[in-house]
């Protein structure tokens, strides 16, 4: 299976679209212009942490960012900002009921979010790179050191799903007991 990395295209065309030098992107980033220059070109890739910014910053799905060509897609089409009918869904698909403080439970939600998105990130980051190693024979981390960290990543999202169900599980429970 072929693996194609848009990472380089997408940065340039996501730089453009924005109407950004490489200078100005690079001070957003906190990197240098000349390490722009080099991600641009395919000469060196970036950290993922650094991809992960790039994603909020041009708000693309890491995945849309690292794997489509965006320019022929017409544009970004699966953002990173989740929207706030998603946090409604999440809200409704976990039963957390209005007797939660807004405040908290907005905060809760959104950071949950942020932490399913980064988890995600990581794991199609990784997975792409296990992919791409085995094409080209690259002896770099192992594939079952790839293969625990996936894992572990899929441990945590659903350590995060059941909090987010047990945190509405306690808050029915306890609008219960306050009624009766």
């Amino acid at each position: 299976m072929h693996v194609q990395n848009y990472l380089s295209k997408n940065i340039r065309y996501l730089r453009k679209s924005k109407k950004w030098s490489q200078e100005e992107l690079a001070l957003k980033l906190g990197i240098k212009r000349s390490n722009i220059a080099a991600y641009e070109s395919k000469n060196v890739e970036p950290r993922l942490g650094l991809i992960l910014q790039m994603a909020k910053l041009f708000n693309v799905n890491m995945a849309e960012l690292i794997r489509k060509n965006i320019e022929e897609a017409g544009g970004v089409k699966e953002p990173f900002e989740v929207k706030e009918a998603a946090k409604e869904e999440m809200l409704l698909n976990h039963g957390i009921n209005e007797n939660v403080s807004p405040e908290v439970l907005d905060e809760f939600v959104e950071r949950s979010l942020s932490i399913r998105k980064m988890l995600e990130g990581f794991k199609i980051f990784y997975r792409f790179k296990k992919e791409s190693a085995s094409e080209s024979g690259d002896k770099g981390a192992s594939p079952v050191d790839i293969d625990n960290f996936i894992h572990l990543i899929d441990h945590m999202l659903s350590l995060n799903e059941s909090l987010i169900n047990t945190l509405g599980k306690n808050r029915t429970s306890d609008g219960e007991e306050e009624e009766q």
